[in-house]
């Protein structure tokens, strides 16, 4: 029986979130991946992208916060343009 814990459906709260669980959980190389593909050519770094995987606390607007919350519920657009906002905040 299909539970909380036990089930087949995975929704990721972000297209970053989602591009990180297809690079941890699937192994999928970061300049493989269409998302990572749309990073790099904005002038994300590559060692940025990789450490950004990981949910670390990223400065941005005066206070460090989780890079996940900072993304989550945006489309895939608006998910972009602020990962480079987060990027030239540091």
């Amino acid at each position: 029986e299909p539970n909380t814990g036990n089930n087949g459906v995975h929704a990721s709260a972000s297209p970053f979130e989602a591009f990180a669980e297809r690079t941890n959980w699937l192994g999928v190389a970061v300049e493989r991946d269409y998302f990572g593909k749309a990073m790099l050519a904005l002038g994300i770094p590559m060692g940025t992208i990789k450490a950004w995987c990981e949910d670390p606390a990223v400065p941005f607007e005066g206070k460090r916060q989780s890079l996940f919350d900072l993304l989550e519920d945006l489309d895939g657009r608006d998910c972009l343009k602020k990962s480079v906002a987060i990027l030239s905040s540091k």
